[in-house]
């Protein structure tokens, strides 16, 4: 009886420093948590500015000419993209992640410029992967090729020639990379190493916008969308007209997608088009006004359960696009007027930030309540915007 006593004391005494010894290895760890800085460029000067998500600068950057910009897969780059410069750039957000085996801390940095590179004449459209950021150089054809798993170890790029000078859009579909033009309408596909294998037959006229979803990429043109699957090791295309009511001049010319939803979504006249790629159908969505021209006027969220759309009257509208239903809308920037800078817009968990160039702020919009929660002046004509973003714990 003494011996059971004695082992029942024995055993809650060794819980009790496990139980000790958990909680202070949770402490020592602290809790895991998303930190979010935020890259803003001025659309009429060679600038890019660093906030964090208080608005307060962490960092001003000289550019060779004013920038669109694009996030990075892990957070801690953000691509710029200088069409008057000839140049592209990688900036450098200043969340260090030192790997602790379970865990990850986060050291809080300056930012910097992490490379200024001349790769080609007129650099504009952009498309960007888990492995690869491809851009498109208008002035000559070419396409800069960056492989991911080695930026920061170095930013040389491959230089892949393509069909010439032309307004271009791009994607990478597995290890394909497909380029097409506004003005020839037309869609290839190289290797990655920069062979080209084959020219699709349907005419894409004005080809303007893509995505990729899963083992589709779709590419916006002026009477539909040309779909390309990736089936074994060859690729076919389809093309998806628009619907046969569709108003006049209504086209898909800007295309997102997110993996946890099973179609695209595209601007369309004054309004969305949900493609559905498996279905081979156009389903159109209105709004209130036109989405606006823009390259950051769409976004899922995160995890891709919603839609956020900025319009040009300068609403925000929040979309269910399981249910194609508007949650709601708010009064968020300036309306759109003649010669205006484009606004743009990033979301991250349950907040977006939003640009408003004609008053040289930035909104801040708690995306759950949908309010403005913050207005940050950060001066000139902010309008492109991403987001840096990385998950660990701050000692």
């Amino acid at each position: 009886m003494w011996k059971k006593v004695v082992r029942q004391v024995l055993d809650i005494a060794v819980l009790q420093v496990l139980g000790v010894a958990l909680l202070g290895l949770a402490l020592a760890h602290g809790e895991e948590e998303l930190f979010t800085r935020i890259a803003v460029a001025d659309a009429k000067a060679p600038v890019v500015v660093v906030l964090n998500e208080d608005g307060k600068e962490l960092g001003r950057f000289t550019v060779p000419s004013p920038a669109t910009l694009y996030p990075v897969p892990g957070g801690q780059y953000v691509l710029t993209v200088h069409t008057e410069g000839n140049a592209v750039g990688f900036l450098w957000g200043g969340l260090r992640l030192e790997d602790h085996g379970d865990h990850s801390d986060v050291k809080e940095e300056n930012p910097y410029v992490a490379a200024t590179l001349r790769t080609g004449p007129k650099p504009a459209h952009a498309f960007v992967s888990r492995e690869w950021v491809a851009v498109h150089h208008d002035g000559d054809g070419t396409v800069a090729l960056f492989d991911l798993r080695r930026l920061g170890v170095e930013f040389t790029p491959r230089l892949i020639p393509t069909g010439g000078a032309d307004h271009g859009s791009l994607a990478v579909l597995g290890e394909a990379l497909l380029v097409g033009g506004m003005e020839r309408g037309r869609l290839e596909a190289y290797t990655l190493g920069g062979q080209r294998v084959l020219a699709f037959p349907q005419a894409c006229p004005g080809l303007h916008g893509q995505a990729v979803l899963g083992e589709w990429a779709a590419f916006g043109c002026a009477d539909g969308v040309l779909l390309v699957r990736s089936q074994g090791r060859g690729l076919v295309a389809q093309k998806i007209p628009n619907p046969a009511n569709a108003p006049q001049g209504a086209r898909v010319g800007r295309l997102v997608a997110h993996p946890n939803q099973p179609f695209f979504v595209g601007n369309f006249g004054r309004g969305l088009a949900f493609i559905h790629p498996r279905e081979g159908r156009m389903e159109p969505f209105p709004l209130p006004a036109p989405p606006w021209r823009s390259p950051y006027s769409i976004r899922f969220d995160l995890e891709g359960e919603a839609l956020y759309v900025l319009t040009e009257d300068g609403k925000l509208h929040k979309i269910d696009p399981g249910a194609k239903r508007l949650v709601w809308s708010l009064e968020a920037v300036t309306p759109a007027k003649e010669g205006a800078p484009r606004v743009g817009m990033a979301v991250a968990h349950g907040v977006a930030y939003l640009t408003d160039p004609q008053k040289g702020e930035v909104v801040k919009v708690d995306l759950e309540e949908g309010k403005v929660k913050a207005r940050f002046q950060v001066g000139g004509a902010p309008s492109g915007i991403a987001l840096f973003q990385v998950e660990g714990v701050k000692h």
